[in-house]
């Protein structure tokens, strides 16, 4: 459903979210982003790497997946305009797709009733966990630095975090 359909409840996560490398992400794949990181690991920092299907695994929400990223064809304006909602690291590639539970938390929101998260998780939200951000901070892509490890317990905080108020335990 991309970032923006989730920015309708969670705005402070949304805007915390869009400032960080994460929100960013897709952006450093164009032809002159992310310089200096690409100096530093000798990656050509001209080139465009929007359409390499080994970068857009982790700087895109499911590529590869239903539903998921897919290079839009040249040209096709309006299947352009569908997938940039998928570029960057969206809250569905830490949060699962949300095409589901979406669903339930709009009715959630309709009735203002108290609901719990396993009611949202049994249709498909996920909690972020380290699993989750290995999947992309493994060591396999070549910005990752194995003189500093992946640390989940600095990263787990990548957006400012509301409580729900009608959320119970």
């Amino acid at each position: 459903v991309g970032s923006a359909a989730c920015k309708k409840c969670h705005l402070k996560e949304h805007k915390s979210w869009a400032e960080t490398k994460m929100g960013k992400a897709f952006e450093t794949l164009k032809p002159g982003g992310a310089k200096e990181a690409k100096e530093k690991f000798k990656i050509d920092v001209s080139a465009d790497y929007t359409k390499d299907a080994k970068c857009l695994k982790c700087h895109t929400v499911g590529h590869g997946q239903p539903g998921g990223y897919a290079t839009p064809a040249a040209g096709d304006d309006k299947a352009a305009k569908e997938m940039a909602k998928l570029e960057g690291v969206g809250c569905e590639a830490c949060h699962g797709p949300g095409s589901e539970y979406i669903k339930v938390f709009e009715e959630i929101t309709k009735s203002k009733r108290k609901y719990k998260l396993a009611e949202l998780t049994a249709v498909g939200l996920k909690v972020a966990d380290e699993a989750s951000c290995k999947a992309c901070h493994s060591g396999e892509g070549p910005t990752n630095d194995p003189t500093k490890p992946f640390k989940f317990d600095k990263a787990k905080d990548i957006h400012e975090h509301v409580p729900l108020k009608d959320r119970e335990g």
